[in-house]
């Protein structure tokens, strides 16, 4: 009968053990909101770790707290404690159950990360570039760059990631996906975006004194959509003004500086209000005409540096990215602004 009841107890235990780790599994949600295939794959990983954690957890100190309670000194009991000198088959389960389970967990991680790396046939080829302290992606089918990712859903994509300067981080919160950005070198990160919606685009590397405004977002949309958004980065507004607000966003100016008129706040460059202010004028244009210190300052950033803010900041391939056309109306843009 005592051992029918000890057989009992233990059937109890485990499964309460086990119905919390499930529970876990099932209810606790401390990931973001999913939006890609992979982060599907990763998230069911991730709730398995936790409710298998949940079990280990409860177990041990389960056993910690009836060690504690059953051979605690009694009152009054003064002598030495029972000599124990092993048990074997205790240290043969303790020794298997946690070997079984890093089995198990190694055998479902690399099952997880295989999937989510299989090559899908014909991806949206995107180049993410990442250079201090803006993220640009461009389209080599569409010819396109551009200071916001675009993607339609439900079409498979495949990133590959470089830097212009230092190593960053191209880190998409919602698609459970990161990838370092490093000079000279192309990683490639492929996943399927399933969820429309507009997510956040983050670098998780330290970068230099930009780091934290190197944000920008993912919008994935319809693919009709996608098509449409493409058909309007490739045209310009007719009016001036319009144009130069869509070049002042898609060059990723408004990622580093300040203006008004485009809605930018950026700090880590000067701000471009103002520029033609008497009180400015000497101090950072020397006696040029604005319109020549603008495009200087585009083309070759380090010839004019403003006070207070270090040499180096800006990219110095403006020249390489910008056509000249468009350069001529993204500086009439700042001149209009003054």
């Amino acid at each position: 009968m005592v051992k029918l009841r000890r057989i009992l107890v233990l059937l109890a235990v485990t499964a309460g053990l086990f119905g919390a780790g499930w529970w876990v599994y099932a209810n606790v949600n401390l990931l973001p909101t999913l939006a890609s295939t992979r982060s599907v794959l990763v998230d069911r990983l991730f709730r398995f770790l936790l409710g298998t954690a949940t079990v280990v957890f409860l177990l041990v100190e389960g056993l910690l707290v009836y060690a504690v309670l059953r051979f605690r000194r009694k009152p009054g009991d003064g002598g030495e404690g029972r000599p124990i000198h092993g048990n074997t088959p205790l240290e043969i389960v303790w020794t298997l159950v946690p070997a079984v389970i890093v089995v198990v967990i190694a055998v479902y991680s690399f099952q997880v990360l295989t999937r989510s790396e299989l090559a899908a046939d014909d991806p949206l080829v995107v180049e993410v570039i990442g250079r201090q302290f803006a993220w640009e992606f461009h389209y080599p089918e569409a010819g396109l760059s551009s200071q916001e990712l675009h993607l339609p859903v439900g079409q498979p994509v495949r990133f590959e990631i470089t830097s212009e300067d230092v190593i960053h981080s191209f880190w998409v919160p919602n698609f459970l996906a990161k990838r370092d950005a490093t000079p000279g070198q192309i990683s490639t990160l492929v996943m399927t975006p399933n969820e429309e919606g507009i997510f956040p685009v983050r670098c998780a590397e330290l970068c230099g004194a930009g780091h934290a405004t190197m944000v920008t977002q993912v919008v994935v949309e319809t693919e009709a959509a996608f098509q449409g958004w493409i058909i309007s980065q490739t045209s310009l507004p007719a009016d001036p003004i319009e144009a130069g607000r869509v070049l002042f966003a898609r060059y990723g100016c408004s990622g580093c500086h300040a203006l008004a008129d485009a809605g930018a706040k950026g700090v880590v460059g000067p701000a471009l209000d103002g520029l033609a202010a008497p009180g400015n004028a000497p101090a950072f244009r020397q006696g040029m005409e604005l319109g020549a210190y603008v495009k200087e300052s585009i083309l070759k950033p380090s010839a004019i540096v403003v006070p207070g803010f270090p040499d180096g900041l800006m990219p110095k391939d403006f020249g390489q990215r910008i056509p000249a056309n468009e350069l001529a109306i993204l500086v009439g843009y700042l001149e209009e602004q003054q």
